[in-house]
């Protein structure tokens, strides 16, 4: 092999190296909670830490979700569980937009027919479930 055909495989394989790497990166570095806009992370929940709000969320829940989710957020099944990994992670304007929004495809239907403060005590109820740590 010659000089200049080293040389030119040695500049493509730089090339596509500094092409490839950053754009693998790129998708963990703009993840949302189930592609939920950058927007909904500003979301305040008006409701966050009040016993009496987590209270009725804990009943909005058993009635609306925890035939799929199960008992305490623990999961079922293929679910996974709320109290626990990405759920408690995002933030609550995401979980929020997430309950109103939904995902029919993968049979999380919207509860935007919920109230405005109804889904944000269901936010708030998911939230108390997180333990310690």
């Amino acid at each position: 092999m010659t000089v200049d055909a080293r040389r030119y495989l040695l500049t493509a394989a730089i090339y596509s190296f500094v092409l490839i790497f950053p754009a693998a990166m790129l998708p963990a570095q703009d993840a949302h909670f189930h592609n939920a806009p950058a927007s909904s992370a500003q979301l305040k929940n008006p409701y966050a830490g009040q016993l009496a709000a987590a209270a009725a969320g804990s009943r909005l829940y058993a009635t609306n979700c925890g035939s799929c989710h199960g008992i305490k957020g623990r999961g079922t099944g293929s679910i996974p569980p709320l109290s626990e990994g990405p759920t408690q992670s995002a933030s609550d304007g995401e979980v929020f937009w997430f309950i109103t929004t939904g995902a029919p495809d993968s049979g999380m239907p919207s509860w935007a027919t919920l109230s405005e403060r109804q889904r944000w005590q269901i936010v708030t109820y998911l939230k108390s479930l997180k333990g310690p740590g």
